[in-house]
């Protein structure tokens, strides 16, 4: 600079003289006064973007380069940890290996218990503005979803504001005909509205006008599924205008609904309009509830406000027609509760108990991430002494974590998807489930972000913990003394603490979940299952037009069925226990008059042929059974259960009095016999008031027929069936099964989730002894010294025993006392789930500490007699 100033002066003096060396001058003292102050300025800047550089290059700065002369690209940094933390991971094979598969189960399990939840619950129903879609119930007293009757949803059609459709669903078996083999399939009675509401289209062919589906102007027509179409006549495409028989009545197929095509509560085979439903009595009179409405409401009205729109209609009813609608309502549900309510509880029930599952293995990979970052303490300072931040120290040891996550999550994924493939074959009949249960797209999200969130969250107590070492002590001080000071009560206590206090959450569900289901598995029916068979026929409406033709092809079917080769007893019962099916009337008794016919108390109704009772050894306390001159046009009879014989007629007999079931329109009925209560819908029902009318006064078309064998009731079934087909070759016979099916059926609805409740709780057991045993081996290993110094001023093998038994028990009973205390206030969401148990279950809450106790009493123990047995010599050898 200064050789360039003398020669530009040198310069302008040879060539202007004084006036040259003065304008020389002049441009550089005007260059100075502009120019220093932005120079000044731009030092400034330059001086304080070097010390940030700087500062960043002090945290970022790889640890093992010693000269720190160049900073390091962020994707080379994430290079540089991944490689280091994978070289890491492989030098500890043993750790690594049990860190990857405690990891793997909990998130295996957690993905695959999320994959149900997200096929159920999240997954969104199948049909368009599915929120909008309502089914509306009948409601009598207490029942809340009984039948509708048809004349009373023409009249909800008429004067409601509140939907913008309405229309009747009505399912029910029907008989195929005209093939070699008469066929039972699924059939649905519609009005024209259902398929619009459901979005469906056809994909050939057609779908009902309104007219062909009015009762007044029906048309013989149908309109089959794509699935029946394929499987029942090979997809064959002249299908459009072909004739099947029906219920003994020609339909002509005038449609086939695309594949996609469901319908709420199950899709059927063939669709027929609701003008051929058999039971014409529910199309034609009052006070006959028989089908379910289907409702879309309007854009923006509320549930509560369509309740309180059909309120008022049947309000209106009840004055017009006080005979039959007298305490009938309608209760408006969304059809999204309809069909996963029921499921919605014991799913999110497991999905939380799995929940915990992770977080207890998340707790023992962090107990271990601890344990060896102990060990790596005084690597951990030279790195801190040697220039590395704290942040650089927290990346590595989140790396490390994160890569042992996602190699856990991996695992767990291929665990989950066999766990799916278990679940949805378990699942496929229990709960409500539109499409397949997979590993679809959003489950794998949802397993990765699992997996994230796992790494992050056992590796975040290792890496704030170790990231703040104290350089001076870590290198100065022996590790296990160092580890000493941090209190009798750290960070690894407290996991296992959370550990046990979650494994009692778990334990505690599980066990009154069991205890619920023996309670279940102890109840008793009100009838004996063993050596009893149970199947369906329905009588095509056309071929039996009355009911004495009913009554007499079931007499004549009794009789083949009691002329069957090991037959003991033989009956006819419209509804067997446990199966689903049923009917509620409201009750009048003679003498006893009701102010408002609308609190009427309502009975569960049967019809039955003599011998029913006999069949299923129902017992019978009084009176009589019902015999051939209980036949139409004889004195109206009726037997009643305990029940309802001492709510009506306390402390005298029931025998000779009178009942009227139903409205004003139904016969007085003479009580011949009283019988024991049956549990008839469920097993955790509470007892009903139950009537049995005789089948000849009462002949409907549905039936089911009851055999009691002496041998193996399954044998025979085929026999049964040859004794049917010889009354009427042309009806169907279905749904055969042993009565002991039927009840294990019955108790066997939550076994699912118990055993999955069983399962997790099995797990979280197993996982908190592994880590009361880890905390405890490596409280021992640390203070070796300490021991072998014990040892040499004198104290007993024993006495060691009982130091380190104490000190581990006591973190056991802190997390007994907290588990109990959160398992108090956690099991109230069970309460729902649970019968024949309080969720305070003293039995429980006291055998589930005790097991823990034991548990971690021998998971304590091991070290322990490690450390008892330690050569005090050897001890105060070792560094």
């Amino acid at each position: 600079m200064l050789a360039f100033f003398r020669a530009r002066r040198n310069e302008a003096r040879h060539r202007l003289g004084k006036r040259g060396t003065l304008r020389l001058w002049r441009h550089l003292l005007l260059d100075i006064l502009l120019s220093a102050p932005v120079e000044r300025l731009r030092a400034i800047g330059e001086l304080a973007t070097a010390s940030a550089r700087e500062e960043e290059y002090r945290v970022d700065v790889p640890w093992s380069s010693p000269l720190y002369l160049d900073r390091e690209e962020s994707m080379d940094a994430l290079r540089q940890d991944l490689r280091f933390a994978f070289r890491t991971l492989l030098a500890r094979p043993a750790f690594t290996l049990i860190a990857v598969l405690t990891l793997a189960l909990g998130i295996g399990a957690t993905t695959a218990i999320f994959s149900v939840v997200n096929a159920v619950l999240l997954r969104p129903l199948p049909w368009p503005q599915a929120d909008r879609l309502v089914l509306v119930w009948g409601t009598r007293g207490p029942v809340r979803q009984n039948g509708v009757v048809y004349l009373d949803y023409l009249d909800w059609q008429k004067e409601s504001r509140s939907f913008d459709a309405l229309g009747v669903i009505r399912g029910q078996s029907v008989n195929l005909t005209g093939g070699d083999q008469p066929e039972r399939i699924i059939g649905s009675f519609v009005t024209a509205d259902v398929f619009p509401m459901l979005g469906a289209a056809p994909a050939r062919g057609r779908f009902f006008t309104a007219q062909e589906t009015e009762v007044a102007t029906k048309q013989p027509v149908a309109v089959i599924t794509d699935d029946f179409w394929r499987s029942h006549f090979g997809g064959r495409p002249d299908m459009i205008g072909r004739t099947l028989v029906l219920n003994g009545i020609p339909f002509t197929v005038v449609g086939i609904t695309r594949p996609d095509v469901s319908a709420p509560l199950g899709t059927p085979d063939v669709w027929m309009p609701i003008g051929y439903y058999p039971n014409k009595g529910d199309l034609e009179q009052r006070g006959r509830p028989g089908v379910l409405v289907l409702g879309k409401l309007k854009p923006n009205v509320t549930l509560e406000r369509a309740q309180s729109d059909l309120d008022a209609v049947t309000r209106r009813l009840a004055t017009s027609y006080p005979a039959s609608n007298a305490g009938v309502g309608a209760n408006v549900t969304a059809l999204t509760d309809q069909i996963v309510g029921p499921v919605r509880t014991p799913m999110l029930i497991v999905l939380g108990a799995v929940g915990i599952v992770l977080l207890i293995a998340c707790a023992n990979v962090a107990n271990l991430q601890l344990a060896r970052a102990a060990s790596r303490r005084r690597e951990l300072s030279v790195r801190t002494a040697l220039g590395a931040g704290r942040s650089r120290l927290v990346r590595q040891l989140l790396t490390e974590s994160v890569l042992l996550s996602l190699a856990g999550g991996a695992l767990g994924i291929a665990l989950a998807k066999w766990g799916v493939i278990a679940l949805a074959a378990e699942l496929a009949s229990s709960v409500p489930v539109h499409g397949d249960i997979t590993l679809d797209a959003f489950v794998l999200l949802f397993a990765v972000a699992v997996t994230l969130g796992a790494g992050l969250l056992f590796g975040s107590a290792p890496a704030w913990q170790y990231s703040r070492t104290d350089v001076h002590d870590a290198l100065t001080v022996r590790v296990d003394v160092a580890a000493g000071r941090g209190g009798r009560f750290g960070m690894r206590n407290a996991l296992v603490v959370a550990q046990i206090a979650l494994s009692v959450v778990l334990l505690v569900s599980a066990g009154l979940l069991t205890r619920s289901l023996v309670a279940l598995s102890r109840v008793e029916p009100g009838f004996d299952a063993s050596h009893a068979l149970t199947l369906q026929f329905r009588l095509p409406p056309t071929k039996y037009k009355n009911e004495a033709m009913i009554a007499d092809m079931f007499t004549r079917t009794l009789d083949e069925i009691r002329r069957v080769p090991g037959v003991e007893h033989a009956a006819l019962v419209r509804a067997t226990p446990l199966n689903g099916n049923g009917e509620s009337y409201p009750y009048f008794v003679a003498d006893k008059p009701i102010a408002d016919p609308q609190s009427a108390p309502t009975a569960q109704l049967n019809i039955v042929s003599p011998d029913y009772f006999a069949t299923l050894h129902i017992p019978r306390l009084a009176g009589r059974d019902f015999t051939i001159d209980d036949r139409a046009g004889a004195t109206p009879v009726v037997i009643v259960n305990d029940r309802l014989a001492k709510r009506a007629w306390p402390n005298e007999s029931a025998l000779g009095k009178r009942v009227r079931l139903g409205g004003s329109d139904a016969s007085w009925a003479t009580v011949v016999g009283v019988v024991g209560t049956v549990k008839h819908f469920r097993l955790s029902e509470d007892p009903l008031d139950q009537a049995y009318v005789p089948y000849q006064q009462r002949a409907l078309i549905f039936t089911e027929a009851v055999v009691r064998a002496t041998g193996d009731p399954a044998a025979m079934s085929n026999a049964i069936r040859e004794a049917i087909w010889r009354v009427d070759r042309d009806q169907p016979v279905w749904r055969v099964r042993t009565m002991d099916r039927v009840l294990e059926e019955a108790r066997g609805g939550p076994k699912l989730t118990v055993w999955l409740m069983a399962a997790f709780a099995t797990l979280a057991l197993v996982l908190a002894a592994i880590g009361v045993y880890g905390v405890m081996s490596y409280a021992v290993a640390r203070r070796t010294q300490e021991v072998g110094i014990r040892m040499a001023l004198g104290a007993r093998r024993g006495q060691v025993l009982g130091m380190v038994l104490r000190e581990g028990m006591r973190t056991i009973i802190i997390a007994l006392v907290v588990g109990i205390a959160t398992a108090g206030v956690a099991t109230r969401l069970l309460s729902s789930q649970l019968f024949g148990v309080s969720t305070t279950d003293p039995l429980t809450f006291i055998s589930v500490p005790v097991l823990l106790s034991i548990v971690a009493l021998a998971a304590c123990y091991l070290p322990a007699r490690r450390a008892s047995r330690v050569d005090p010599i050897v001890a105060l050898r070792a560094d």
